[in-house]
């Protein structure tokens, strides 16, 4: 929250704090309440005199005990997540008891959330500390328009990766409507994560899943223009700049601040600062640098001796090159007022910044801002000396940009930045200067507001159907059991069976095989299998049970016993050439194969890289499009497939055939699948039917006059118990 809480002796000071996150919120119109962390263990006497306080700001608090504040927020949010993030696996510590509590406290706040929710209110999570609690709110109440900001960076994939808990964050922050980032290469590093952790696919800005559209965007954020403008132009920040251009007039001021933390880079600066005297001492009688060094974490030992090692380079970089009356590096280990700050970096001819990783840094911002506002002396004089590993490089293009790991390259572009000339610098600053305020945070949040909700519009819009619930289930159940005949039409991968990395490996279990027989032996039930499989796994897998098989999409069928037969006439002369291209494409691809069917052929990538497979197969439907001009062939795309079949053959064409006539008031019908193919099966039933959409699959289109009733199961797993529901409830 926006405050500084301490409690002392028994008595609690709330104040409120600046901010950039509580500039930009105050763009959000309308009512608004802010649920966060007050930010200090309450005593629980305390407590609730503090919520009440706070709530008439409209701070709604979520109070950690010790032991949260000790497992939430210093074990997982900052031993675990914080470096991750920022690349640096190597201080990666992972404590597996630590995660229930952030799961714990994940819910707590989603509680706290919905307190203050309207079934179609807004709501707007921050950072990864709450990765979770989108989807948490996304179960409990569906209609909400949800959206999920990063502040940090998102790292690559490669690195992700070693999260144990990894698949569940994706899945959290993927309840949201609409997920954010400070740059588009973290958005890049998220879609890799989805597609390689979760098998998701995706656009350049959205990826779908469980039928919901998720919106994937870029939202840079910037400073409180406003705020600094006022600052510069305070009385007090105009006497603190006249004091500074006293003490250092004939020097030239390189300037850095920073929070104490290990992703800031502030030794690989001290460092080349120090090489960039050695190779000419002179500079130590024209130039200072001043560290700003706000205390963070200082309870924390290995905060301890970051802060440590920082002053050790000072003191040697000092001890080395210092003279009396001159000392090369001027240390500040504290906070400092707005108005000092801001006379420093108006003063300062360099800001340099050498993060190791950031996710913006506005300390970038708020410098080119202060440089290039008129008003006060010195304008246009400085130059920014920018990490390439910062966010802010991405959207100040005038910064000089630097590899801190690099300290050669770093002092070369120190030099420059002191010896730029004044047009250039002008130049830059200016560039800078207007890219800051067309990133102002209330813009800022008014532009992120505006795409959650074009996101979430676009979702309200779609009726969904109802995941079964007891409810649904005992209801079906009951249609079912009295019915005095039975037809369950039934799609198999991704339906009945879960998918691997190989067709060949989706053999059904023993327990699907036990449910198919208790299904299809109760009296007066038929149970089809249709299926895009070719008949030879069918016949294999199914063909000694009491139950009908449709292959192919809908091709070739055959009754329990029965021969084969096929079900329309078609011309398959394309189809020899586009094995052909698809097997050129395999051979291409490793991990890649095709399959060859009677009247289809399909390209599988399940088993290729993951990125590598996704980008051909978006080739490969290029080409296909092009090859299939005017062929009656259409192609189809499922779970890491490419298929093209001939035209006229789907999986409408069986069902339908099993009810020519319609049928009777008292036949129970239920047809279940789970891709775009399904969606000619279950159009095909007939009225008064029950449609069963599986995972992420939505009805093509609703049924017009309640035809037909449209339920969701979530997955293969849920779909087994509820045919074993359905079974055991006709038998009892």
């Amino acid at each position: 929250m926006p405050i500084r809480l301490t409690v002392s002796g028994g008595e609690v000071t709330v104040a409120r704090s600046a901010g950039g996150l509580a500039t930009a919120l105050q763009a959000v119109r309308g009512e608004a309440a802010w649920v966060g962390w007050p930010g200090a263990v309450v005593p629980a006497s305390l407590e609730g005199a503090v919520a009440k306080r706070l709530r008439r700001d409209n701070f709604d608090p979520v109070f950690l005990t010790r032991a949260e504040e000790d497992d939430f927020y210093n074990r997982v949010c900052n031993d675990t997540l914080w470096p991750l993030f920022h690349y640096f696996s190597d201080r990666l510590r992972i404590t597996p008891e630590a995660w229930q509590r952030y799961v714990e406290v994940n819910a707590r706040f989603t509680e706290a959330i919905l307190a203050h929710c309207e079934p179609q209110s807004r709501v707007w999570v921050h950072d990864f500390h709450l990765m979770l609690v989108p989807a948490m709110l996304r179960t409990r109440a569906p209609r909400l328009s949800i959206g999920f900001f990063l502040h940090t960076p998102f790292p690559s994939s490669e690195v992700y990766r070693l999260l144990p808990a990894r698949e569940e964050l994706l899945r959290g922050v993927l309840g949201a409507d609409y997920v954010s980032f400070q740059i588009g290469d973290y958005a890049r590093h998220f879609r890799s994560s989805c597609l390689r952790v979760l098998g998701i696919d995706s656009e350049p800005d959205s990826l779908e899943i469980e039928g919901r559209r998720v919106g994937i965007g870029v939202d840079p954020i910037g400073i409180d223009v406003q705020g600094f403008r006022e600052t510069l132009a305070d009385a007090e920040t105009a006497r603190l700049l006249a004091d500074l251009e006293h003490q250092y007039q004939g020097r030239q001021l390189i300037l850095g601040v920073e929070r104490l933390d290990y992703t800031k880079g502030i030794p690989q600066k001290l460092q080349a600062y120090e090489r960039f005297l050695e190779l000419d001492p002179s500079r130590a009688r024209t130039t200072t640098m001043i560290q700003v060094l706000v205390p963070s974490r200082l309870e924390s030992r290995e905060y301890r001796a970051q802060r440590d090692e920082i002053e050790l380079l000072i003191a040697r970089i000092n001890g080395r090159f210092g003279q009396p009356g001159s000392t090369p590096v001027e240390y500040i280990h504290r906070d400092i007022s707005k108005t000092a700050l801001v006379a420093l970096y108006r003063r300062a001819d360099v800001m340099m910044i050498t993060a190791l990783r950031d996710g913006m840094n506005l300390v970038a911002h708020e410098y080119a801002l202060c440089q290039s506002e008129p008003g006060l002396p010195g304008r246009w004089r400085g130059a920014l000396l920018l990490s390439e590993f910062a966010g802010a490089a991405q959207v100040l293009p005038g910064a000089l940009l630097v590899n801190p790991w690099n300290v050669d390259g770093v002092v070369d572009h120190l030099a420059t930045a002191l010896d730029l000339p004044a047009r250039e610098r002008q130049r830059r600053l200016e560039t800078m200067a207007k890219r800051v305020e067309d990133l102002d945070t209330r813009r800022w949040a008014e532009g992120f507001l505006t795409r959650l909700g074009r996101y979430s519009r676009r979702e309200r819009q779609i009726k969904r159907p109802p995941t079964v619930d007891d409810a649904i289930a005992e209801r079906i159940g009951r249609r079912f059991a009295r019915a005095r005949a039975r037809t369950v039409v039934l799609d198999y991968d991704g339906t009945l069976r879960e998918f691997e990395l190989h067709p060949d490996l989706a053999q059904p279990t023993q327990e699907i095989r036990r449910l198919l027989r208790g299904l299809a032996g109760l009296p007066d039930t038929e149970v089809h299998i249709v299926s895009g499989r070719r008949r030879r796994n069918l016949e294999q897998w199914f063909g000694r049970l009491p139950v009908h098989l449709c292959a192919e999409h809908g091709y070739l069928a055959r009754a329990p016993g029965g021969e084969w037969r096929t079900l329309v006439d078609l011309d398959l002369t394309w189809l020899r050439p586009i094995e052909r291209l698809l097997r050129r494409v395999a051979a291409d691809v490793p991990g890649a194969h095709v399959e060859r069917k009677s009247c289809s052929v399909a390209w599988h990538y399940r088993q290729a890289e993951p990125e590598y497979g996704s980008w051909r197969a978006r080739e490969l439907l290029n080409d296909l499009h092009q090859h299939l001009a005017g062929a009656p062939a259409e192609i189809l795309t499922g779970h890491q497939v490419v298929e093209v079949r001939a035209l006229g053959v789907d999986k409408g064409v069986y069902v339908r055939s099993l009810f020519p006539d319609g049928r009777e008031s008292t036949h129970f019908v239920l047809g279940l699948g789970d891709d775009r193919t399904d969606h000619d099966l279950l159009g095909a039933l007939p009225p008064g039917s029950v449609a069963g959409h599986v995972g992420g699959l939505l009805p093509s289109t609703n049924s017009p006059d309640g035809r037909r009733e449209d339920i969701h199961l979530v997955g293969p797993g849920e779909v087994r118990a509820f045919l074993r529901a359905l079974v055991e409830r006709a038998a009892s």
